[in-house]
């Protein structure tokens, strides 16, 4: 008989489940031809909202993505924080409104 119960099995289960997303949403790869797509705004706000997750590598081509632009992401710090300030307030209040 298993000695364990189920809230601990939940509770591991949860807890497995919470470190393979960390590891895993650090793993996006950004290329050339996707952050060619974007726009200079959007560039900017991935890298503002991702950057801890960012690796060395999709730092350097969202860096290479502005300067084939000659843009940089001063130039749109008004908009990415606008954004930011949105997402922040639909995460915390918006979220009441809506059943799902």
């Amino acid at each position: 008989m298993n000695t364990r119960s189920f809230a601990q099995r939940r509770m591991l289960s949860g807890l497995v489940t919470l470190a393979a997303a960390a590891l895993l949403g650090g793993c996006a790869i950004y290329t050339p031809s996707g952050l060619s797509d974007m726009s200079a705004v959007d560039i900017c706000e991935l890298e503002y909202m991702q950057r801890p997750n960012l690796s060395p590598a999709g730092k350097q081509a969202i860096q290479s993505e502005l300067q084939r632009r000659n843009d940089n992401c001063g130039n749109h710090a008004a908009e990415v924080r606008e954004r930011f300030e949105a997402f922040m307030w639909r995460e915390t209040y918006g979220k009441h409104d809506s059943p799902s």
